[in-house]
């Protein structure tokens, strides 16, 4: 994922350069257009709030998700948070539309979040552990590698959700599948994913593919790989 800025849009206001923190913000002198410097950025996302006139964008690997959607040998894994950014369509209806564009199977998010959440319970449980940072979120993972590298003996040695349950499905399906993720964030520089969207981005293949999510049906019309569904409680992963 990359965090672009449409000169159009940017008028040098210089909201981004305030919130980003690692600077990787540049300001030129000459126009006063910003630009992402994409070896100092952390994908943090601050500066997509911050910006008034909404002239940065994240751009991931949509091509690449089209391309694979049609092959037989493809999965989506659907980020959990899918029901929240997509309302008021229904859970069913978000399923039906992945489908409708081109994904011959669908899996939910839900068996990635509970194979980390009992790597972190195992953890817990052994003695030599005492703090303990979690390590699902790769922004906080950048940010500790480029900034605070004494930080990295407590990183906990746990992947991301989706690169989990990317293994799993391999496991039952065999190496040759191809696994797409969308999110609230798209994953990127990961091993063990070959194409990750943003929730934004899954939209837009929507509608290149003329797909209108509210317009599908209101049950499943395949079942998918995972029936279940999270509803998010503090607590973190391991919360019962």
């Amino acid at each position: 994922m990359k965090f672009v800025v449409d000169p159009e849009r940017c008028v040098g206001c210089l909201a981004c350069v305030r919130v980003c923190p690692t600077g990787a913000v540049a300001v030129p002198a000459e126009p006063q257009i910003v630009s992402i410097v994409d070896e100092s950025c952390i994908r943090c996302g601050n500066c997509l709030p911050a910006c008034p006139h909404d002239a940065i964008s994240a751009v991931g690997q949509l091509q690449a998700a089209i391309s694979l959607a049609g092959r037989r040998e493809t999965v989506l894994i659907l980020g959990t948070e899918a029901p929240v950014h997509f309302f008021p369509a229904t859970p069913e209806q978000v399923v039906n539309a992945c489908y409708a564009a081109g994904f011959p199977l669908v899996s939910r998010g839900v068996i990635g979040d509970e194979l980390v959440a009992a790597e972190y319970i195992r953890l817990w449980a052994l003695e030599n552990w005492g703090t303990m940072i979690r390590s699902s979120d790769p922004v906080v993972v950048g940010a500790i590698g480029m900034n605070y590298p004494e930080l990295i003996p407590y990183l906990a040695p746990v992947t991301t959700p989706p690169v989990a349950e990317a293994r799993y499905l391999r496991s039952l399906v065999g190496k040759e599948l191809r696994v797409v993720y969308a999110g609230p964030w798209s994953v990127d520089g990961v091993n063990g994913l070959d194409a990750s969207l943003t929730f934004k981005e899954l939209e837009q293949m929507f509608r290149i593919r003329g797909v209108d999510v509210l317009s599908q049906p209101t049950t499943f019309s395949r079942v998918p790989m995972e029936r279940r569904r999270f509803m998010s409680t503090a607590g973190g992963f391991p919360s019962a």
